[in-house]
């Protein structure tokens, strides 16, 4: 973005003669001599006095030589903060957490990799209190329409069911399967999850059979955790199975579930646009990629 001739002049103050200056630029004299006439010519001025003894500075060569070096590091410190942007453009940033886990991603990245080399993944931790940092253009997780999904918009890949989960001391621990009736007079915990029509058609089957739901204050994964200490019996999508302690999950007789895929905001970056085409076109067309889309365990 600086003109060649501006890095000859430096050089030529830093050793004091064209031909040194050449030297170290690994160019002629020649060439030296050229580029300091055109940028004397260009500016209207000289600004070296040349003498037997190589060259000195003018006044306003001086002048040059000093703006001149601020000039070239400020050079330095925007083009590399343009190739920043340019390498960024290339990052997506997943959010995670306990509960936003990376269950479908891992696989898909791979696959995406053997096609676009130039991507890349940087993680970002939502806390506890679930505070997504800002550079965060992706989540994986189950679509419960809690309040921070409202302001992103979703790619839905699969359907994931409601699955009860047992502390190991309930007689029902080692079922795999179990009917709602047999959990009749039973009370389980459960997300206080708003307005998901999922969550509520849920809510209302549990009513009907007589089942008691009692309502986690919040939805953090420490809340969760002090259920298998209560031995409570939770309602959650099975999904969930791999952040439970001491709980053994177990598929109910119903057809209950809720959407699981990509929240991604609201104007995605060309890299996020480009991802989430793939994911979509690999989905669309699993049957030619010899089972190799990733999908989560069917119960």
């Amino acid at each position: 973005m600086i003109k060649p001739y501006l890095n000859t002049f430096l050089a030529v103050c830093r050793t004091g003669s064209f031909t040194r200056a050449a030297a170290s630029l690994f160019i002629t004299p020649s060439a030296v001599t050229q580029q300091i006439n055109a940028m004397e010519k260009d500016l209207s001025i000289t600004l070296f006095i040349r003498g037997p003894r190589g060259v000195t500075l003018t006044e306003a060569g001086k002048y040059l030589y000093v703006h001149g070096e601020e000039l070239v590091q400020k050079n330095k410190e925007l083009l590399s903060g343009m190739e920043e942007l340019i390498s960024e453009r290339n990052v997506i940033c997943v959010g995670t957490s306990l509960m936003e886990k990376c269950r479908l991603l891992y696989e898909l990245w791979i696959l995406f990799s053997e096609q676009e080399k130039n991507y890349q993944i940087r993680m970002t931790n939502i806390d506890s209190m679930h505070v997504i940092p800002e550079r965060t253009d992706l989540i994986e997780s189950v679509n419960g329409e809690v309040p921070w999904t409202k302001n992103w918009n979703f790619m839905e890949i699969c359907r994931v069911p409601f699955g009860f989960a047992f502390h190991k001391s309930h007689p029902f621990y080692n079922r795999k399967t179990i009917r709602l009736e047999e959990l009749e007079g039973e009370t389980v915990v459960s997300l206080n999850r708003g307005s998901s029509k999922d969550i509520l058609g849920m809510l209302e089957k549990l009513d009907r059979g007589g089942i008691h739901v009692r309502y986690l204050e919040s939805s953090s994964s420490s809340k969760i955790w002090e259920c298998a200490f209560q031995e409570a019996i939770l309602v959650v999508p099975i999904c969930w199975e791999d952040i439970l302690i001491n709980m053994h999950m177990c598929t109910c007789d119903w057809e209950d579930n809720m959407p699981y895929g990509f929240f991604y905001q609201e104007h995605p970056s060309p890299a996020v646009q480009k991802f989430l085409e793939f994911v979509q076109k690999t989905y669309q067309t699993a049957g030619n990629v010899q089972g190799r889309v990733p999908v989560l365990t069917e119960w």
